[in-house]
């Protein structure tokens, strides 16, 4: 059992780039001592939608194309990073983490952050019309965790006490459709969108039981037990019982 999910503000969105894949054990040495790893994955090579996604805010800037480009059949590791338990950042986990990773220009990064160890420059990107090689990619904010994390780990299940098994194709439908920042809680929201859970209950555990990952929906099939005014509900769904809510 994992425990409990830490809480959203500790977390961060963390992803190397395909300039940065070779230097990953570097770059992990250099995040370790402030970071505690939740989840890592290779894409190799990345999905391109997932990339469209995570850089949607620069779709109508000059660098766009090259950016987009720039990932196209290449490899990329995503992670879901905490904070040290036994770490305290004076300044804040996030602050601290933005420090490590450095300037997004590696000419201005500071000797010691990540980004320093690109010889890379923004002026010579725009002046060979490029994309930047920085090496990563940082959420600077928890609302930029929230929004970016789902894209590479909407399925991780942090809470083991809540999912019971793999994800099976009706879960991850309803972690796609719900919200947050884990697997447990996105399936819950999920599942209130649905109207499968009333909107006071709560999520005591969630477990596929039919219908594997990359099979119709049509064979999905979980048993999802709650939580309603102190009253336990054990109920079996299957995707035809859903109505969304408008």
């Amino acid at each position: 059992m994992m425990g409990k999910a830490p809480q959203r503000h500790t977390a961060i969105f963390f992803m190397i780039k395909p300039d940065g894949v070779s230097r990953e054990t570097t770059i992990r040495k250099m995040i370790e001592p402030l970071t505690t790893v939740l989840a890592r994955r290779l894409f190799d090579p990345v999905d391109m939608h997932r990339i469209e996604c995570l850089y949607a805010v620069h779709k109508n800037k000059n660098f766009y194309p090259w950016l987009i480009d720039y990932f196209r059949e290449k490899p990329v590791v995503a992670y879901l990073l905490s904070e040290r338990p036994d770490m305290v950042c004076q300044n804040g986990f996030y602050a601290s983490f933005l420090h490590l990773v450095g300037d997004t220009d590696p000419a201005k990064a500071l000797p010691g952050t990540i980004r320093n160890l690109s010889p890379d420059s923004l002026e010579k990107s725009l002046s060979e019309k490029r994309a930047l090689r920085n090496l990563v990619h940082r959420s600077t904010t928890c609302v930029e965790t929230l929004d970016e994390a789902p894209l590479f780990f909407w399925d991780y299940i942090y809470d083991k006490s809540k999912v019971k098994g793999a994800p099976g194709v009706l879960g991850r439908f309803m972690a796609q459709a719900g919200e947050g920042l884990f697997f447990e809680e996105r399936v819950e929201t999920g599942l209130k969108q649905y109207n499968v859970l009333s909107a006071d209950e709560t999520l005591v555990c969630y477990q596929d039981c039919r219908g594997r990952e990359g099979d119709p929906l049509e064979q999905g099939k979980a048993l999802v037990e709650t939580r309603v005014n102190g009253r336990r509900v054990i109920k079996e769904i299957t995707p035809p019982s859903m109505s969304k809510t408008p």
